[in-house]
C-alpha cells in the first residue's frame, strides 16, 4: 500500500471514529419532519406517509404497503432478510401485489457507517449494498481487525473510493436526515427496536410470511 492509500485510509477510519462520537452525542431535532412530536405517541397511524430517504420496491403502485425499519447490525435483521423477504419479493413485490418500503434504523454507529454508505452508493446501488450487508453480516461486523474494514470492501463493490467514502460520511446532512428519520419513528410510530415490520398501518408482533399474508388478506 502506498503512502497517499494509507493517509487516505487513516483519513476514513479518523471519520468512523467521529461518526461514533456523533452517534452517540444528543442532538436536537432538527427536521421539519418532527415538529410537535410528542415522545408518548405510539401510533402508527401517518408511517405511510412518504420520508426523505426511503428506498422502494414496487411494480406498479399497489394498493398494500410493507414498511421494514431495519439495522444492518442487526441479527434478527439479517435472520428477516435471508429467510422471509426473498419470499415477499418473489410472492408479493414481484407479483405487483405490494409496495415494499426500506427505511433506516441503525442502533450503532457501524450501522450508521453502513446506511450512510449505502444512500452514497445511489439509489441503482442502494439495496444491492443493503443486501450484501445484511447476507454478510456475521463477516464483516465481526472483522476480526475492523468492522470498518468490512464496510470499506462492501464499499469497494459498490465502487466508492476511500476518498468517496470519507466524503460519505463527514456527508452531515445524510447523518442528519436518518438521524431524524429514526427519532420520528421512534416518538410518533413507537419503533424501539429492529427489524419493525408495518403492513399498511399495522405493526406486525410476529415476523413470518404467514403473518403478512394474514394482514394483507384482512385489507
Amino acid at each position: 500500500m502506498n503512502r497517499k492509500n494509507i493517509i487516505v485510509l487513516a483519513g476514513v477510519f479518523l471519520v468512523f471514529a467521529i461518526l461514533g462520537i456523533l452517534f452517540f452525542s444528543p442532538s436536537e431535532i432538527s427536521s421539519n419532519n418532527l415538529q410537535n412530536l410528542n415522545s408518548n405517541v405510539t401510533s402508527s397511524r401517518g408511517v405511510l406517509a412518504p420520508l426523505e430517504g426511503d428506498h422502494v420496491i414496487a411494480i406498479n403502485n399497489p394498493k398494500n404497503v410493507i414498511i421494514e425499519y431495519a439495522s444492518l447490525t442487526c441479527p434478527h435483521c439479517a435472520a428477516f432478510h435471508n429467510e422471509v423477504f426473498p419470499k415477499i419479493k418473489a410472492e408479493l413485490i414481484n407479483t405487483g401485489k405490494v409496495k415494499y418500503i426500506f427505511r433506516d434504523f441503525p442502533i450503532d454507529p457501524y450501522a450508521m457507517a453502513g446506511s450512510m454508505i449505502a444512500h452514497c452508493a445511489g439509489d441503482e446501488k442502494y439495496f444491492a449494498v443493503i443486501n450484501v450487508l445484511l447476507k454478510t453480516q456475521d463477516q464483516w461486523l465481526f472483522d476480526n481487525e475492523n468492522p470498518y474494514n468490512g464496510l470499506l470492501k462492501v464499499a469497494r463493490l459498490a465502487s466508492l473510493s476511500e476518498e468517496e467514502v470519507e466524503m460519505c460520511l463527514k456527508n452531515k446532512s445524510l447523518f442528519s436526515q436518518i438521524e431524524n428519520n429514526q427519532k420520528l419513528a421512534t416518538n410518533r410510530f413507537g419503533v424501539n427496536g429492529t427489524p419493525a415490520i408495518f403492513v399498511n398501518e399495522s405493526r406486525l408482533t410476529t415476523l413470518d410470511f404467514e403473518t403478512i399474508l394474514e394482514y394483507l388478506g384482512n385489507n
